[in-house]
């Protein structure tokens, strides 16, 4: 009895030492949150901007809390938010952030933030009343650093004058680069400021990690041409510069999708991961947790998923469900002013591209779990593709390489020096 027990003690001592020699980092980007105050009165004006909407703005503070409660309870070293911190940048809804993020302080996790394009004031930045919207009191740079001083703003860090990017070291051995990407794009001036800190930490033997709201590469076959703030300004560039700075992790946010995307510098003899982190308030809710062991030599990352709330016990069909309607709507919309597709042919179209984003979002897309949903889009794109009208079978032509590496789930589709197909959703890095 006495040796069972003994035995007992053993496992849970190598189980806990283990677990105290990894270093436990969440990741969460574009949770949105409103703050409280911001709709006076439910009304017209409150609910014609969630009409149709993918966003749960009107979740966003029970998940923000939901996520601030289990962070708490959870052995975590470090919180790192990259972007998208509020709704559109309203001082209430950054007041209700921080304060949430000041419990995990206390608890003893760390967490380091950076600004995404709605968090410095939007022109949707309002508050709700009833029938009538006002403009809501916003913060700017010199605002939202003061807000955050404690999250990345500091003394601790290193700061870019030019920018709200900054350079800090949070655990020893590693250098966490917090890249400002707010506009879209990086000034030469802060990418080269970015490259000295990445090398200057490199040369001193650590790691580096970056953040950064904008995805550095684009994660399926055109996504800069047909929309244009998917991927970081001239993201061809400040990918080789980065890589050639010695950063080979960044972890981003913005597209609203968790993707991971493997690509090099210019003559490909450095690698770099986009980390892209979905959101948590847009189907499937996602964050990442990330662990490193304590010589920071490897890099585990795993993908959860938000799928109940106290409020919502089925809140992932919930979401999924909104997220479909969205799109569908969004799809058919655009389809409407076009005399090419008949009434049905529109459904059938705008169902194809709510079904394809869903299964986008869910992320490795090229899983046996999505084989049936994924024959029947492209069955669906054939019928469409085969009618006979010739502008209509030129589109679908044209689209197809954007619809094979997004349902392949193909980064640089058709290039063979730099295609790659990485695990979305669970990848162990080496450093």
């Amino acid at each position: 009895m006495y040796k069972k027990y003994f035995q007992i003690v053993i496992i849970v001592l190598l189980i806990a030492r283990t677990a105290l020699a990894q270093i436990r980092v969440a990741v969460v980007s574009d949770i949105h949150v409103m703050g409280p105050g911001l709709v006076v009165n439910d009304g017209k004006a409150w609910q014609t901007a969630l009409d149709n909407d993918r966003k749960m703005i009107d979740k966003s503070r029970e998940i923000f809390d939901r996520l601030i409660n289990q962070f708490k309870s959870q052995r975590l070293d470090l919180l790192l938010v990259t972007g998208d911190l509020t709704k559109d940048g309203e001082r209430l809804s950054h007041q209700y952030v921080k304060a949430g993020l000041d419990k995990l302080k206390a608890a003893g996790v760390k967490v380091f933030v950076i600004p995404g394009n709605h968090d410095l004031g939007t022109a949707n930045a309002m508050t709700y009343d009833g029938d009538k919207t006002g403009r809501a009191e916003t913060v700017d740079g010199d605002g939202f650093r003061a807000i955050y001083a404690n999250y990345g703003y500091g003394a601790e860090s290193t700061l870019d004058s030019l920018s709200l990017s900054y350079a800090c070291e949070p655990v020893t051995g590693l250098t966490l680069i917090g890249i400002d990407s707010h506009k879209g794009y990086l000034s030469e001036t802060t990418l080269d400021w970015v490259c000295q800190q990445a090398e200057e930490a490199r040369s001193k033997g650590r790691q580096v990690i970056a953040m950064m709201h904008h995805p550095l590469i684009p994660h399926f076959n055109g996504a800069e041409l047909y929309i244009r703030t998917s991927v970081v300004s001239n993201y061809e560039h400040v990918r080789n510069k980065l890589a050639d700075a010695g950063v080979r992790i960044i972890l981003t946010g913005h597209f609203h999708t968790s993707d991971i995307a493997k690509d090099w510098n210019a003559d490909l003899s450095r690698e770099i991961y986009d980390i892209n982190t979905g959101s948590t308030i847009s189907y499937p809710c996602d964050y990442r947790v990330m662990t490193m062991n304590r010589e920071l030599s490897k890099i585990v990352v795993t993908t959860r998923h938000i799928g109940s709330l106290p409020t919502d016990a089925v809140f992932a069909k919930t979401a999924k469900d909104r997220l479909y309607s969205s799109i569908y709507a969004k799809a058919y919309h655009k389809l409407e002013s076009s005399f090419s597709f008949s009434e049905e042919e529109k459904k059938q179209l705008a169902d194809i591209a709510a079904k394809a984003f869903i299964v986008h979002a869910e992320g490795n897309e090229a899983n046996e779990s999505h084989a049936e949903i994924v024959e029947q889009i492209y069955n669906g794109i054939n019928r469409i593709g085969d009618r006979g009208n010739m502008l209509v079978k030129m589109a679908t032509e044209l689209m197809k390489p954007v619809i094979d590496s997004i349902l392949k789930d193909v980064s640089n589709y058709d290039d063979p020096d730099r295609e790659d197909c990485t695990d979305d959703l669970t990848l162990s890095i080496d450093m």
